[in-house]
């Protein structure tokens, strides 16, 4: 009975130390506590897509920490019964602060690996852009980017001279000395190589070439991936007539680079020829008359003459004798057509200057004695330079003068034109006719130093040409550089064209212009309206790559929002519409309208007729 008495008070005993209503409601309390902070958290710290499972981890961690907690309590209630709540406190503390740590983990873990992903699609994005652009810019690549490379190899030769001359340590030398660092360049001077400013002069004629020559070859690119594109260009004699300045940078870039650059200076010069072949037919099939934006294509084989003389004497005669006589015939044209005809764009007669210059320069390195005309009688030879070859340069050095002034009065007469002009890829034109007249006058100053005795030439004159190359210098190099950083800041935008909400234009046979049989109705010396084919390319815009970045694909399409047409500017809707009026107007023409071309001429009809044909009278008044 004893032993009875004590097993139920043992057993009472250990019930009421196990369990008790005031710890059963303690522990429900901190249970609840619990999970409301745990929900807090799990709102605060979690994703959305990753709840679930960060929920069913943390319950089965403080499942595993409630068991344990309540294996210790009894224990501890065992040694103490009076510290069981004190110490069920405690471990429930330190529990709530476990779960917190281990959530807050959790979800710093789970944000750095997001963080990570969108940092992963940040950069494939960011490249995949890149590349993008990278196609867009060789397949979209104005023509008359070459005009920009070919200013900055002109940069680096102008200033190289600048330095020869300026430099004390540098001295005259002949031709053909081995003390000539640059032959292939106006003038040969023997300087200090340790002098710090020709060292800097020499890599920046460097830096500048090789920039100018791996910049062109944008272009060989573009020929081969958007071969379409590069066609469509060049087949009008409008869009085409940058392409010149291709091969006359890669001369310049890459002559007296090694047997590398002489290939490419030979390749230079036979695709200049077959494009030389190529332009004078096609703009005879149009029925064009020369004008200024010619001679890029036409006497700027005279640079590639030049070039290729160093290797191949027999084949630089050849070509520099196709220059001169290019230049003898299309030149005086050119002067009178700018100067009556106020309907050529202001960038076209900037030009002007050019085409005497090309010839000059490349006729005073080749009229250079070789090493077999100075050893035997050097004197017999500059007889004849003098009584032949100073005499043509001089002529030649008149029409380079004659050409600066005729550029100068036609930017003069073409004033408000170019005011109302935005800066567009044509505008490129203005970069480098400047430091090409400089090249040709530091060449005839050389040919005066070389050829002419000291008593014919008059100090005067020298100080005056001194001064005067000085200042197309400077002139040359601010405009040149004001072009190239504007140049260069629009270009992303003449690349990459957005053609989603515009008209696709019609293809070149689809144009009212060829519709009206008025596309090879060709120019004339006088003439009151805008060449044909200038305003067909302003009806059929530009053949273009275009991105699609919805559907993620590539398209040719046509677009008109390139403002520019080779080195002509875009008309607005109205100028194009008079003047394709006008041109029909003198052609006794009716007028062509194509389907959804009513729009454009829209709002434009009221006195446009009047203005046509007062404009046309007088225009024939004047012829």
């Amino acid at each position: 009975q004893h032993q009875q008495q004590q097993q139920q008070y043992h057993h009472h005993g250990h019930q009421g130390q196990s369990s008790t209503p005031r710890g059963d409601s303690k522990k429900k309390r901190s249970k609840r506590r619990r999970r409301e902070k745990e929900k807090r958290q799990r709102q605060l710290y979690s994703s959305d897509s990753d709840e679930d499972d960060s929920e069913r981890r943390i319950r089965q961690h403080h499942h595993h920490h409630s068991g344990k907690s309540k294996r210790k309590g009894g224990r501890h209630r065992k040694r103490r019964s009076g510290g069981a709540i004190s110490s069920r406190g405690s471990k429930e503390g330190s529990i709530g602060g476990e779960s917190y740590s281990e959530s807050t983990r959790m979800s710093n873990s789970m944000a750095d690996r997001s963080g990570s992903v969108v940092k992963i699609e940040r950069q494939g994005n960011f490249f995949h852009r890149w590349m993008i652009f990278a196609k867009l810019l060789v397949c979209n690549l104005p023509l008359s980017f070459s005009a920009i490379s070919f200013s900055i190899v002109l940069l680096g030769i102008v200033w190289l001279k600048w330095a020869e001359e300026a430099l004390p340590s540098c001295k005259e030398v002949n031709f053909h000395s081995s003390q000539c660092a640059y032959p292939e360049f106006p003038g040969c001077y023997f300087c200090d190589e340790y002098n710090r400013w020709y060292i800097l002069a020499t890599r920046f004629h460097l830096a500048c070439g090789y920039v100018a020559g791996v910049s062109v070859m944008l272009f060989f690119a573009k020929a081969t991936m958007c071969w379409k594109v590069f066609m469509d260009e060049m087949s009008s004699p409008t869009t085409a007539s940058p392409s010149g300045l291709i091969f006359m940078t890669m001369a310049l870039s890459f002559v007296g680079k090694g047997d590398v650059g002489a290939m490419l200076v030979i390749l230079a010069s036979f695709l200049h020829l077959v494009l030389v072949v190529w332009f004078i037919y096609m703009s005879m099939a149009y029925g064009t008359m020369s004008d200024p934006s010619w001679f890029a294509n036409t006497i700027g084989i005279g640079l590639c003459a030049v070039k290729i003389w160093f290797y191949y004497p027999l084949s630089g005669h050849f070509l520099i004798a196709i220059t001169l006589i290019m230049t003898f015939l299309f030149y005086p044209i050119c002067l009178i057509r700018v100067a009556l005809n106020e309907k050529m764009s202001a960038t076209i007669c900037w030009m002007n200057m050019m085409g005497p210059a090309v010839s000059l320069y490349s006729l005073a390195i080749i009229m250079e004695p070789t090493f077999q005309q100075e050893r035997p009688d050097i004197n017999h030879f500059q007889t004849v330079q003098r009584s032949i070859y100073l005499p043509s340069m001089t002529c030649l050095f008149v029409l380079c003068i004659v050409g600066m002034i005729s550029s100068v009065h036609g930017l003069i007469v073409r004033w408000k034109q170019i005011a109302r002009e935005e800066f567009c890829p044509a505008h490129a034109a203005y970069s480098f006719p400047l430091l090409m007249h400089a090249l040709a006058v530091q060449s005839y100053r050389s040919s005066l130093d070389f050829f002419a005795d000291a008593d014919e030439v008059s100090p005067t004159l020298k100080k005056a040409l001194h001064v005067y190359w000085v200042v197309l210098v400077v002139a040359g190099t601010f405009t040149a550089l004001t072009c190239i950083i504007t140049y260069l800041v629009f270009l992303p935008s003449w690349v990459d064209v957005d053609t989603r909400e515009e008209a696709e234009p019609p293809e070149t046979y689809e144009t009212s212009i060829s519709m009206s049989q008025s596309l090879t109705y060709g120019e004339s010396l006088i003439q009151p309206y805008v060449s044909p084919t200038i305003l067909q390319a302003n009806e059929t815009g530009i053949l273009i790559v275009s991105y699609d970045y919805q559907n993620s694909w590539c398209d040719l399409v046509r677009t008109l929002r390139i403002p520019a047409f080779g080195f002509e500017p875009m008309m607005s809707r109205r100028m194009f519409n008079r003047e394709r009026n006008a041109l029909k107007l003198f052609m006794g023409v009716r007028d062509v309208i194509l389907e959804g071309d009513e729009s454009r001429v829209e709002g434009d009809e009221d006195g446009d007729d009047i203005c046509f044909e007062n404009e046309l009278e007088r225009a024939m008044n004047a012829v």
